[in-house]
């Protein structure tokens, strides 16, 4: 694959930690050092004491690659700005679970600067977007749509077309949709399956079903999955990516479908999907591990006081 060369950087900023907002004065001078031009948006640039950075209307337009400094919420943020563009984005966590940031905080300055003056790989991955009741706007999302009641206390009978086959009606607080990227995010959370980052496909599961016998789907990423309200309930939201949208009336519906344009994320070195579950969701690891773990050292500690 042609590595992607970089001469104007994008940079966005979660200004509220101060660990990232620092990490912006040095990405800006590596940014300047390499060469290429930089640009921000004009309130980080300022909480981040940058002064005045080129800050266009139609920011990331113009760049090469996205850089987020914070958290995956920063990264998400930046991805939808990045994505309708086509700019790659890479993150450096500054975050706590730092499963879609690439870069480590502890070794950024050395990455970066590779990244700046070499050039990067990326690996594409789909999106989704969703429309309520066939009607703009179209959100987009990078992790999932999802659906949930209006009211607390009210479970809604959630009905689920694919491509316009009447597929269940399930009893439940919320359904979520979820793209490859977004099933370690809250879909996992609602019970569905991991999918790896390469795949083309939805995953779809209800939030807390009323029955026994729910049970999540995967489908293919050319298909059409439509969501409806029932008439006699209170009514729904729409969420893409954690982010409340818009509010859906009473026998309303959700079609959700591959976005048009895939996001592109920056590869820098070898990262392996399976390793970071176990690193970040201690896939595979038993509970018990730990204790065990402890009680080893507690026992070694032990011995070596005796022999002492």
């Amino acid at each position: 694959m042609k590595r992607r060369k970089v001469k104007n950087v994008a940079l966005y900023v979660d200004a509220r930690r101060p660990e990232a907002a620092e990490a912006a004065k040095v990405v800006a001078r590596l940014a300047i050092e390499a060469g290429a031009e930089l640009q921000m948006k004009s309130d980080q640039s300022q909480a981040a004491g940058l002064g005045d950075v080129r800050s266009p209307s139609s920011f990331p337009a113009g760049a090469d690659v996205l850089i987020s400094l914070g958290g995956d919420g920063t990264l998400l943020q930046g991805a939808h700005l990045a994505a309708p563009l086509g700019v790659p984005v890479v993150g450096v966590d500054f975050g706590r679970m730092g499963f879609l940031t690439e870069v480590n905080r502890s070794d950024y300055q050395a990455v970066l600067t590779t990244l700046l003056t070499d050039g990067f790989e990326t690996e594409s991955r789909i999106a989704l977007e969703a429309t309520a009741a066939g009607k703009s706007p179209r959100y987009f999302a990078v992790n999932d749509i999802h659906i949930d009641r209006r009211h607390q206390g009210h479970i809604v009978g959630f009905g689920i077309e694919i491509s316009g086959q009447s597929v269940a009606h399930i009893p439940a607080d919320g359904i979520v949709v979820s793209s490859p990227t977004g099933s370690t995010a809250y879909f996992l959370s609602a019970g569905g399956p991991i999918l790896a980052p390469g795949l083309e496909a939805f995953g779809i599961a209800p939030i807390c079903p009323h029955t026994l016998f729910s049970r999540p789907l995967v489908v293919g990423a050319t298909e059409a999955v439509r969501i409806t309200i029932p008439g006699d309930s209170t009514g729904a939201q729409l969420y893409a990516d954690g982010r409340l949208e818009t509010e859906l009336p009473a026998g309303s519906y959700v079609d959700i479908v591959r976005a048009a344009c895939n996001i592109d994320f920056v590869r820098v070195g070898e990262r392996y999907f399976f390793e970071v579950l176990e690193q970040k969701l201690h896939w595979g690891t038993s509970i018990k591990r730990p204790a065990l773990q402890r009680d080893a050292a507690d026992t070694l500690a032990s011995d070596e006081a005796t022999n002492s």
